[in-house]
This record gives C-alpha cells, structure tokens and sequence, in this order.
C-alpha cells in the first residue's frame, strides 16, 4: 500500500513537471549576468524541486508524523527567540526610563542654580555691557500676534532687562512715572559723550539703585518698575511698557544750541522734532517694526515741519532687514500731472516754484501704504493717532520755522489758511519764535479721516474729493484721475561695497548713487584723523572731498527718472568701486582743473530745497532711512481750505528745456517735464551694513544739493576720521557742485591760513550764512547706539 502511493505520487510529480511551461521554468531560473556568488545557488523550479532532484536525485518522503515534528520544532525555536527579544526590549527601554529621569534631575537642578547666579553676577558686575539680543519681525502688515505674545528683550544693562509675559499686570496699573536715566561717565572718550534722556514708565512710582561706574562704562540708574516689587538682584523686573506723553516742547530763544547725542541700547529714532522721534520710539517699544516707527514719526512731523515735508509732498525710503541682509528702495516722489506737458514754464519759471501750477501729484501717502502694507505690524490707526491728539493740541514755533515763514510770507500771505496758522491777528505779524500754533481743525480733521479710512482715502476715497477741490481752487492742473492712478515703487536698494561694509542707496531719481560713487573715490585715499592735524593737511583733504563732489555732480545732471530714461549702465559705473579708483587717479592735490568740462559735465540740473531726515534702527536690527519733501519750504506756499495740506512744489525740480548757465551747459534732457513723470532729486537716505548684516550707519539729510556734500563729509568722518556721530555732524562743512564752479564753506568756521591754501589750489570761494544742510543719522558699535539730530535745525532723537 505505501510502496502504491508512492508510485502514484511520483507519477502524478513526473507528469505535472512534463506539463509545466518551458517558459516559466526558465524564467524562475534567470539570474544576473555577472558572477556574484549569489547566482551559483541553485534555483527552485516550479514544482519545488531543486536541480540536482530534477537530474536523478533520489527524492526521499517524510511521513506525516516526521512532518508534524519538525513544524513543532519550529514553532518552539520562534517563541524562544521571541522571547529572547520581548526581554532585551524590556531591558532597554528600562535602561532608557532610568538614565531619562537622572539626567533630567540633575540638569533641571544645575539650570535653577546656574541663573541665579547668572542674575547675581551680571547684577553686581559694574562693567557688563553687552549688545541687545534682537527678534524677527514678521512682514506681515496683519500680524499683530506680537502685541499679546509673549517674548524678552536684554538690555546692554542686565539689570535692566525686562520681560513681556503677565499682560494682565498691565492692565492692572494705571499711574503713570516719569523716571530720569542719567548716562554719563564715559570718561574722557570723544567716541561717547556724557548724555541725558527721560523715560516715561507705566507703573507704580519706581524705586532706583544706582550701579557705580567705573572708567569707560556708563552710569545706570536701575528702576524697578512696580510698586512692592523686590530689586532686580533677587527677581526679574515686572513686565511694563512705556507710556507715551505728547508734549511738545518750546524752543530756546537764543540763539547757541547743542544738540543731544543720544545713547540708547536697543532702539534709536532721529527726525527733525524729539517729541516726534518720541512718538516713534514709542512705536518700536509696543513692539513695532522700524517702518511702523518712521511712518508715525513722518506723521509726526508733517504736522510740526509743515515747512518741510508732509502728506501733500513725496519721499523717498530706504528700508534694510537685518534677517535676509536685504535692503528695499519706495519710491513715492511726486509726478507731474497729465496735463503737464515740456514746454509750460517756458518764461515763466517763477509759476515753476509758487501757485498751482508748481503742485505735482503728491505720493507720500500712497509710499507710507506702500512700506506699511509690506512691512508694518501695528494697526495704521494706531501710527496716525498720536499725530491727531499733537494736532489738537498745538506745538511750538521754531527758528527754524519762523526763518522758513519769514523766507516765503511774500508768496505764502495771500494764503488765509496759512495766515489764520502764523499771523497775529491784532498786530499783522507773525508769531514770534516760541509761540504755541494751532493748526487749522481742517488738517485735524484730515488726520481723523486718514486714521480712520486709511492712506488711500487721499487718492480714491472721502479725502481724494476733498483734496481735488482744494487743488482745483488754487489753480493746480492735478485732477481725480492723477490721484487715483498714482503709484509707488518699491525695488530693491543698489549696494556697493565701501571697506568691509555694504552701502545701501535708492536708485535714482535719488542721488544716493552719486553719494556713492563720492565716497568710493575717497575711500581710495585712505584717510585717516592724521589727515585732519594741521592747516597742510586739513587744506589738502578738504581740496580731494571738492575735487570728489566735482566728478560726482558732473555726472548727477544725467540721472533721471528710470522709467523714461535708461540709465542702468551710467548706475552701475557710478557704484562701481573701480570706476571711483580711476576718477581718483584725475584728482591733483596741488591743483584744481580749469574747466567744468574737465570733470566730465554735459548738462546742468536744477537745485531743490527744503526737506526733512527721519532714521530708525529697530531693537531687531532693521533700519529705515527716510527723506521727505514739499521741496521749497512751504511747498507752492498754498494750503487746502478744505483740508488744510501743505502742497508741494516738485515741479520747480524738473528742468526747462532752452535754458543754459553762464558756462554754457544746456538743461539735462533727462529731467524734462513730461506727464507722468518724476524729478530728479538731491535726496539720498542712506544705509551701511557689515557683513553681518548689523547696521553701522542710517543717515541722510535734508537741505537741497547740499544734501550730498553733507551726507559724504559726516560719513567720512566717522568712517574714517574716527570721530563719533554728534562730532562729524557738528564739524564744519563745504560745498561744491560743479556748477557754479564755487567752493562754499561755513561761513566763520575755517581758518584763514587754510582758506588761503585752498586759494592756492585755484579755488574760487564763498561763505554761506544759512544752515545749509542737515544730516540725522543714528551710528552702532559694540557698545551702544549713538544718533544725533543736527543742530543746525535743532531737531530730537529718542530711543531706549
């Protein structure tokens, strides 16, 4: 019986092979072509049997029983390697548990011990003094997450370091302190004069201990922030968030002034009024970007400066992020209207700087929705609000301003809207120096529309109607549709390397880039403070910054506006450090060159007029620097009876086609009149980074032409002279531009022995009595934060 089975189940193997496919033998045969020993193991063929059975090997049954036992067997080797396994697991895992909970203990006890001490020693060590630590800004304009959230900022003092958590403290304290913070003590350091500033603080009255100084640090004075609260040795101060206090302060009525130099540790703001620089400050402190700041600090000062710059002239905006290393340029210059055409102020230039016909469609407002939109964080309201209440309140007449009133009445007196804001109505003069002035209720109003509806209400909403009837009584050709279809630009910055550093300038129609090519060609000179010992030397570095400016204004007058003019290769020269290295090698220190066509001129320009500076540097390292424009002080010397904005003259800017100087150099064809178009302009907001990305220099000016000859002259002496921010705005200047060929300089701050000098080397010169130009600029090093508002316009700074 069994010998009959196995027959069968031999015949029944044989014939089931002889019906298998060929082909599917085979093909579980193949194997790869190279001779891996992996391919000398024989294969299974379809029926399960290897080679060497299919060729005669004797093919040996198992019983059923012998079958069962080997399936029992290997079931028990799997379940005892199983639970091999299910055990190292286990050890494993309890290894992992009990090393887990003694690290944890020992590092939870080492991090409680190590910041108390850390509190301890930073606390008692009197010459800490290190770099704020910096946070990321979100570019979101939506985002306001950062109000509520949660976050810290160290101070350069460690005991004055402040965190924001308890929100509900906050909420809970409504007096409000004043504290004074005295710094001083910085020794006989140029680079770090003795300063003082306030700080307003929400809180219970502050209790202080003062850290003693020591050579070369500056004394603290540490204010705990709420009533009860320990010192800050034994416990973090209290969350607090200073208050903002909007009181504009009068001016000194005589006539010397020192500017402040303001020394902060996280944040610094520069602008042509402190209590409008305060406003934006403040901004940065209830965690604002830097554009949140230097747009409230603009609406600041556009009721304040009115002379100077606000919402009915244009700007120009340059805009550094420390994260990406990257800079943005707004373009926001006014535009001539389309009904300008080249030839309507031929013979009739005074219509170019006064009336309506000098108004071109303004575009400050639309460059603050620009830069807002892109990279503002706090609700807009919230930036126009402080600038309504000053509104209302008033704010103090300046020198400055009077000296601007007292320039323009003749243009400005026929203007009731002006008259109502500066002129005694008894006497029929105007307001004396330190008087309170109130503005009209219409720009009040104007304001309150602004905050509420948002920029664009100038250009298509409630105000545009307003704005378009005003401009239509005072004879202006700017109508509903050259609002509305105005537009800013935003691009990205030119760069040029300067030393180590990257110089960040807008690209024309600003003349950052002339700013530039000026520096590059002094940088090769490698000056140092030896440069400025002795009248030889001072004459001869003050002969290399003309003959520099000279090369530079040669090529200004053929910049122009990018969208009507290519001059994307003339750009890129100018900013080219090679190009500064060959002009340098032109330069003669004994002499200067006979002719303006020696440096290279081909047309002459225009000058441009009253400005203003702002400059912001975030407690994250961005940077705004920003000027501003109605061009001639008090813009067409008109204002709205409706709203009560100051217009602006950009249309004196451009050039009149026909006309020539006493040199014979025609007006630059670039900067014709032509619909849709925007002027040239002097203004030149600059930015230098490291490599890093931190900011060491924001700085710009206001004052016309001389805006470059300004900016380049602060900036070198505090690049390379060595002096600090307030000295090399301080020092005394020169101007020159080519056309005229004149060298002008301070009036009264030159030695004759180095004037004769200059004399020598064929300069013709000429005093200048005016203020000239003024520069803000806020500097950064390793200790501190300095900035400085030029005296000559006795502006403010603010920071913390």
């Amino acid at each position: 019986m069994h010998s009959t089975a196995c027959s069968a189940s031999a015949l029944n193997s044989t014939n089931s092979m002889s019906t298998s496919s060929p082909n599917t033998t085979d093909g579980l045969k193949m194997v790869h072509s190279n001779e891996d020993a992996l391919n000398k193991i024989p294969l299974k063929s379809a029926s399960g049997l290897d080679d060497e059975e299919k060729n005669g090997g004797e093919f040996t049954s198992d019983t059923a029983a012998a079958e069962e036992a080997r399936r029992e067997q290997m079931r028990a080797n799997i379940l005892k390697w199983m639970k091999k396994l299910t055990i190292v697991l286990i050890c494993f895992i309890g290894v992992a548990l009990i090393t887990y909970v003694i690290i944890s203990l020992c590092f939870s006890d080492w991090s409680k011990t190590s910041n108390a001490q850390s509190n301890n020693t930073s606390i008692n060590n009197d010459t800490s003094f290190t770099l704020p630590s910096t946070y990321n800004s979100s570019l979101s304009p939506d985002d306001d997450s950062s109000s509520s959230s949660s976050s810290s900022k160290n101070g350069a003092l460690a005991s004055n370091s402040t965190s924001e958590g308890n929100g509900s403290l906050l909420a809970t304290v409504a007096t409000t302190t004043a504290a004074t913070i005295a710094t001083a003590g910085f020794g006989d350091s140029a680079a770090q004069p003795t300063n003082t500033y306030s700080a307003t603080t929400t809180g219970a009255a502050p209790t202080t201990t003062t850290v003693d100084s020591v050579p070369g640090t500056p004394q603290t004075t540490v204010i705990t922030a709420a009533s009860g609260a320990t010192t800050a040795k034994s416990s973090p101060a209290q969350p607090t968030r200073k208050a903002l206090v909007l009181k504009d302060s009068p001016p000194l009525i005589n006539d010397k002034f020192e500017s402040k130099l303001g020394v902060y540790e996280q944040a610094a703001v520069c602008s042509d009024r402190e209590v409008c620089s305060e406003i934006g400050s403040h901004m940065l402190d209830q965690k604002g970007s830097a554009v949140d700041a230097a747009i409230a600090t603009l609406l600041c000062n556009g009721i304040l400066t009115m002379h100077s710059m606000g919402i009915g002239g244009g700007m120009l905006m340059n805009i550094f992020l420390k994260d990406t290393q990257h800079a943005y340029s707004i373009d926001a210059r006014e535009v001539a209207p389309f009904a300008a055409f080249q030839e309507m102020f031929d013979g009739k230039l005074e219509l170019s700087l006064n009336g309506g016909l000098s108004i071109a469609v303004p575009g400050e407002l639309m460059g603050y929705h620009r830069a807002h939109e892109r990279f503002g964080k706090l609700p807009w309201k919230t930036l126009v609000e402080p600038s309504v209440k000053l509104c209302h309140e008033g704010f103090y007449l300046t020198h400055h301003q009077w000296n601007a009133l007292n320039y323009r009445w003749h243009h400005m007196k026929n203007n009731t809207v002006l008259t109502d804001v500066f002129v005694n109505a008894t006497t029929g003069q105007l307001f004396p120096v330190g008087t309170k002035i109130k503005p009209q209720k219409v720009l009040c109003s104007t304001y309150e529309l602004l905050a509420e509806n948002g920029p664009l209400d100038f250009y298509n909403g409630t105000l545009a109607q307003m704005v378009v009837e005003d401009l239509k009584d005072l004879g202006s050709t700017v109508t509903a549709y050259d609002l509305e279809s105005y537009s800013a630009d935003m691009v990205s910055s030119i760069t040029m390397q300067l030393g180590d550093d990257i110089l960040y300038a807008v690209p024309p129609i600003s003349s950052g880039t002339v700013v530039a090519n000026v520096l590059s060609i002094l940088e090769g000179f490698n000056l140092t403070k030896a440069d400025f010992v002795g009248a030889e030397n001072q004459a001869k570095t003050l002969h290399r910054f003309a003959e520099a400016l000279k090369y530079g204004f040669a090529k200004r007058w053929e910049l122009g506006d990018l969208r009507f003019n290519d001059v994307r290769e003339l750009v890129s020269r100018l900013t080219n450090p090679e190009y500064g290295m060959s002009i340098r090698e032109k330069i003669n220190d004994d002499k200067v060159h006979k002719a303006v066509f020696d440096y290279g001129a081909q047309f002459m320009g225009e000058d441009d007029a009253g400005t203003s500076h702002t400059v912001v540097l975030a407690p994250n390292g961005d940077a705004v620097s920003v000027t501003s424009s109605v061009n001639e002080y008090f813009g067409a010397s008109q204002a709205g009876r409706r709203t009560g904005i100051v217009f602006n003259s950009a249309m004196n800017d451009f050039s009149v086609e026909g006309t020539s100087n006493s040199f014979g150099l025609p007006a630059a064809p670039s900067n014709f009149i032509d619909a849709r178009k925007r002027p040239m302009s002097s203004m030149s907001p600059m930015i230098l980074a490291d490599r890093k990305g931190n900011v060491r220099l924001a700085f710009g000016a206001a004052g016309g032409s001389k805006i470059i000859s300004s900016v380049v002259e602060v900036a070198a002496r505090y690049l390379w002279f060595g002096q600090d921010i307030k000295s090399a705005i301080d020092a005394p200047r020169i101007h020159h531009q080519l056309v005229p060929n004149v060298l002008q300089y301070e009036f009264g701050r030159f030695s004759e022995e180095i004037l004769t000098l200059l004399k020598q080397k064929g300069h013709e010169l000429k005093p200048f009595k005016d203020i000239g130009s003024v520069v803000c600029a806020i500097a950064q090093n390793d200790t501190a934060i300095y900035a400085n508002a030029d005296y000559r316009k006795r502006g403010g700074v603010a920071g913390f």
